[in-house]
């Protein structure tokens, strides 16, 4: 997963380079489906796509097929092989919050399976993105899947969000998103891994699986906007648990959650091993096999907050600039593209190598 508290580009072209980069790194390893959300000044645009390799780009897939006649079949269909919600970011500066996620399929592989997940209830709308593998037995409620994901964005729609983890939540996960007014938020538990970079003069927080992804993703964004001695922190894993909220005004709030149980009643070790991918598996030490029985459900009773929270009142945005994209940017825009590619199908075959040397390969 990669979430970046906040993007500042200077033209729909260079937030176009940075969803593909995201893609390709994600997708080196994670070959089941990628999404992303973004949260911009015009509101929210979510894609999910079930092949990594399709994306070339913020809209570019959903653009190609408006421009064929109805009555033409392709083997990309929306609604099938990808699917787009929401505005896209206008012409013009961009900026927001973006959430991104590469899938390993641990059931069905569908869009509807695809992260990010989004639902709404009656104080707004929530999108979360997991990496791990979960179960869950407590209170029933609605499933629109068949992904264990979406249990943990029935608690933030229905109960009292990462609070209700501990109430029927079992095994590991990482979780990034969008709450109901508009933060963006990340959390973990003591297994499933994020690395977090800060860029001091963009003061924006770049939060990844993997750390060499901070790394890369930060010097992109630095690039953009043309920042030649930039300060960085060096990737360093969040705390566990401990969720962090990353305000639109720059200030970041951290509250603890109890802790959920580990152990899971039908996940081998092999499948947890691959939805973590290679970055997560690294840490991984098990301790998932019996101990814990689903049992019934209890009755659903919906939670109702003590506090109240407000959606924010939407405001006006401003009028974009005109986009211009000078010679010398494309050509940086262009190189990025030629060494991601490079890079993703080195990553590809050290994964593929990896995986058939390790005890999992067949």
């Amino acid at each position: 997963m990669i979430a970046i508290s906040r993007i500042a580009t200077k033209n729909s072209k260079q937030a176009s380079a940075l969803v593909l980069k995201m893609s390709l790194l994600l997708g080196a390893s994670q070959k089941d489906g990628f999404g992303y959300s973004i949260k911009h000044q015009g509101g929210q645009y979510t894609e999910r796509y079930l092949s990594p390799d399709a994306v070339a780009g913020m809209g570019t897939l959903k653009e190609s097929v408006d421009m064929l006649k109805t009555n033409i079949k392709t083997k990309l269909v929306e609604g099938i092989d990808f699917d787009v919600n929401g505005s896209k970011p206008k012409k013009g500066a961009i900026h927001g919050s973006i959430i991104a996620h590469g899938r390993t399929a641990t059931c069905s592989k569908t869009i509807e399976n695809t992260h990010p997940f989004t639902g709404s209830n009656e104080h707004g709308t929530y999108t979360i993105a997991h990496n791990g593998v979960v179960e869950w037995s407590g209170v029933k409620l609605p499933l629109h899947t068949t992904c264990d994901s979406e249990h943990i964005l029935n608690c933030f729609l229905h109960l009292n969000g990462e609070q209700s983890f501990k109430d029927g939540l079992a095994g590991y996960a990482a979780v990034v998103g969008f709450d109901s007014i508009g933060n963006m938020f990340v959390l973990r538990d003591n297994r499933a891994p994020l690395y977090m970079s800060y860029i001091v003069e963009l003061d924006s927080y770049v939060i990844c699986t993997d750390k060499t992804h901070c790394v890369e993703l930060t010097k992109m964004l630095c690039d953009f906007n043309s920042i030649k001695t930039p300060n960085i922190s060096t990737p360093m894993m969040l705390a566990d648990y401990v969720k962090h909220v990353f305000q639109a005004n720059g200030e970041v709030t951290s509250s603890e959650f109890p802790k959920f149980n580990s152990s899971m009643s039908y996940a081998s070790t092999a499948s947890v091993y691959r939805s973590l991918g290679s970055a997560g598996a690294s840490g991984f030490t098990g301790g998932y096999s019996g101990g814990y029985s689903p049992g019934t459900y209890k009755s659903y009773s919906p939670y109702a907050p003590t506090t109240p929270i407000t959606p924010a009142t939407p405001s006006t945005p401003a009028k974009e600039p005109e986009e211009v994209v000078t010679e010398s940017e494309q050509a940086m825009l262009d190189a990025y593209h030629k060494r991601s590619m490079e890079q993703s199908k080195k990553n590809s075959r050290k994964q593929t190598k990896a995986w058939k040397d390790s005890d999992w390969g067949y």
